[in-house]
């Protein structure tokens, strides 16, 4: 693929698959804009390319005002916007639906499912001005189907970035937008880290409940962040110009057993 002239936003593109899409993105000749609400996103910057064709912004997607900022940013180094991948998000516990906090759920919501809303809202006029463009968002498995020991508000917000991606499909196809989802399974991302003693950080998972989804997996591996970036640059292309409105499971086959 050869993504020259062309400009790509990542969110949440400090590590994980974030940055492994934007490092695609680049490699490929687009110019990039990483956007993070971790300062560390400026790093991830210079780690991927110069000043001349990557640039940062720190912000949160839970803010429709920054979301509005990044994609503002992005015109104004670049002048365009051809491709987005919306891809931060946050992890979450599992725990029966009478235990889970009120303020827990929104402030999950409000990153997983009202952060993809808001990128959208001001990504699709940017890519109006120029005939078009690609969204991706990053759903997960999690998204069509719900697991044991999963989040129920996690699964809640990713089922809503479906339906979200699909509406988005329907009304600006015409406009030359196409709008995707990207179903990842168990990726290795700082998302499921255990910490060092075996137990569960803030948003991670146990070694017991990273053996269950393992043992599930046909490939018998954890996805790594290039899995996923590689397949967001590929619906991004020409090559997938006639797929708009679906999501695309990535998993290893876990959601086939």
């Amino acid at each position: 693929m050869n993504y020259d002239g062309k400009v790509a936003l990542v969110t949440g593109a400090a590590q994980g698959i974030g940055f492994a899409a934007a490092h695609e993105f680049a490699n490929a000749g687009a110019k990039v804009l990483l956007a993070d609400r971790s300062p560390g996103v400026a790093d991830a910057a210079r780690q991927i390319g110069s000043e001349q064709n990557v640039a940062h912004f720190v912000g949160d997607v839970s803010s429709s005002a920054d979301c509005a900022q990044m994609v503002e940013r992005t015109l104004e180094r670049f002048g365009r916007l051809d491709f987005a991948f919306n891809n931060a998000g946050i992890g979450s516990f599992s725990a029966p639906v009478d235990e889970v906090a009120d303020d827990d759920w929104q402030k999950l919501i409000n990153v997983n499912l009202s952060g993809v809303f808001y990128c959208i809202k001001h990504q699709v006029p940017a890519m109006r001005k120029n005939g078009g463009g690609v969204i991706v968002n990053n759903a997960s498995v999690l998204g069509i189907r719900a697991l044991p020991d999963t989040s129920v508000m996690y699964t809640a917000a990713k089922h809503g970035v479906i339906g979200l991606t699909r509406q988005v499909a329907v009304n600006h196809g015409a406009e030359g937008i196409r709008c995707v989802a990207v179903c990842p399974g168990l990726i290795e991302t700082l998302l499921i880290d255990p910490d060092d003693q075996g137990g569960i950080i803030d948003g991670g998972i146990s070694a017991d409940t990273k053996r269950w989804f393992l043992d599930r997996t046909p490939q018998q591996r954890i996805g790594i962040p290039e899995d996923i970036a590689r397949v967001v640059l590929n619906l991004c292309s020409d090559s997938s110009a006639f797929i708009n409105g679906t999501h695309i499971v990535i998993d290893g086959g876990l959601t086939q057993g």
